[in-house]
């Protein structure tokens, strides 16, 4: 899922195959600090350019340094405050780091500037899912799904969110759809709770 995500957002940067730069190539092919160094020299001539901030900032994340990340982010967002790519990449960082309510925040952000993202609404379902907000969280899981009827991994956590408010049979029918879909630890899910 996360090299779906990667793909998608370097796509609505902007990156397409034949414009690849040095930079790229390395993160394609999983090479993050060399990415980051070719970024970085990208970045010298051209310090205002969004996608290679986002890039190097996809980069950081890949290698866990996350402080460096939300640098290249926050950046892209003083350049652009409609950016809901670097939101989006806010607030999985963030979550990363269990900072639910910043997650929450950016991934709101998202949603504001691109109410299409079901990605957006599903980092928002999951920061609001892990601090407690069950409706909210409801409602996110239900726009994702909404938005992209194949988004296993929503169908997945949805599913958890039943099994908390104690509707086993709608949560075993998430399960089923994720796993349909193939989404990690639907397997396990449908196992322990479809009887």
């Amino acid at each position: 899922m996360k090299y779906q995500f990667a793909i998608l957002l370097f796509v609505s940067l902007g990156c397409s195959v034949g414009e690849l730069n040095e930079g790229d190539a390395f993160f394609e092919s999983g090479n993050y600090e060399k990415a980051v160094e070719a970024y970085t020299d990208l970045l010298s001539t051209n310090p205002e350019n969004e996608s290679y901030l986002y890039n190097r900032g996809r980069s950081f994340e890949e290698l866990g340094r996350f402080e460096e990340a939300t640098a290249d982010f926050e950046q892209i967002i003083e350049i652009n405050p409609k950016n809901a790519s670097a939101f989006l990449s806010l607030s999985k960082v963030s979550y990363q780091q269990e900072n639910y309510n910043k997650a929450l925040v950016y991934a709101g952000s998202a949603v504001k500037f691109n109410e299409n993202s079901a990605q957006a609404h599903f980092l928002s379902a999951r920061a609001a899912h892990q601090l407690g907000y069950a409706d909210q969280a409801m409602e996110h899981y239900d726009n994702a799904i909404s938005i992209n009827n194949d988004f296993g991994e929503a169908y997945l956590y949805r599913g958890a969110l039943k099994v908390g408010q104690q509707r086993s049979g709608s949560a075993c029918e998430d399960f089923k759809k994720a796993k349909s879909l193939r989404a990690d630890g639907a397997n396990n899910a449908v196992r322990d709770y479809c009887s």
